[in-house]
């Protein structure tokens, strides 16, 4: 994918995409110049191939949420097998994968063949030296199945995980340094996990190796019950535009992501003025 090594068409000096979900198409219709490429998830296109056809139109990344790389119960070999197919048709330049784990142990007791539990939603893990071991352990497997890097992407945090013996910003570059990976740094998972453990933002930043940072994600947050949420059909918060700020100063990521593919529908001008931001940001 040539336009995340140099200049992209859209003339910035960061590509800038979106997310796949309904605002994309009518979106690319009136400002296909602004658009560098569209983050489409596997499980998408697994389940809906006509999907695929948006790669006709623009370039695509392909993201996922089914390797359970923070988990001790492995993808089986079918799944592995479709996630290369649509990564090598797809030609992505990487994987996005979350630090989380997808599939847990069957619950004993129930009256069920045991099979493993997909639980359908990526789960943060445990934060502790034995995730990380077994982070590494899936990492090596996954590296033998794909041609091209899988990058890590930071789980939003909503409570205290049982067992963990370090905060998320630790985690990370602990992950980081042991797996010797890339990350995907969402942004407002980073606000989430902050704000929701109490943490202070620019000390958390300041401890993330942002230097292998490779793509960054941009998405709304809402609070519920005294928490906050990942909510991508929620317009980003000024916060999140603060932090990268900061990482701006530190590193330019080879891509930026917008994630509002739970919205039926956004304010075109808004988007606008949010990619004009990060433009701001990332100078040509």
């Amino acid at each position: 994918m040539q336009f995340l090594d140099s200049r992209p068409p859209s003339g910035g000096a960061v590509p800038i995409g979106l997310a796949y979900g309904p605002i994309v198409p009518p979106f690319l219709e009136r400002h296909r110049d602004l658009v560098d490429y569209v983050e489409v998830p596997f499980e998408q296109l697994r389940h809906a191939p006509d999907s695929a056809r948006i790669q006709d139109d623009v370039p695509v990344i392909l993201h996922c949420s089914s390797m359970s790389i923070g988990g001790f119960v492995a993808p089986s070999a079918d799944t592995l097998t479709a996630i290369r197919g649509h990564a090598t048709g797809t030609g992505t330049p990487w994987i996005g994968e979350h630090l989380a784990f997808i599939s847990a142990d069957p619950v004993e007791g129930l009256e069920c063949d045991l099979d493993p539990i997909e639980l359908t939603y990526t789960v943060c893990p445990q934060l502790s030296e034995e995730t990380i071991e077994r982070v590494e352990t899936n990492l090596a497997r996954m590296r033998e199945w794909f041609p091209m890097p899988i990058i890590l992407e930071n789980s939003p945090q909503y409570f205290d995980m049982p067992g963990s013996t370090m905060t998320m910003p630790e985690f990370v570059a602990e992950v980081s340094q042991q797996c010797d990976v890339d990350l995907l740094l969402d942004i407002t998972h980073f606000l989430i996990a902050t704000t929701n453990m109490g943490l202070d933002p620019a000390k958390s930043l300041d401890m993330w190796p942002v230097e292998r940072v490779v793509e960054v994600h941009l998405s709304g947050m809402s609070e519920q019950s005294g928490s906050w949420w990942d909510d991508h059909s929620a317009p980003v918060p000024d916060a999140a535009f603060d932090v990268l700020a900061q990482v701006a100063k530190r590193v330019q990521p080879r891509a930026v992501t917008f994630e509002y593919n739970w919205a039926p529908s956004i304010p075109g001008q808004m988007l606008l003025a949010q990619i004009d931001r990060v433009r701001e940001l990332f100078p040509a």
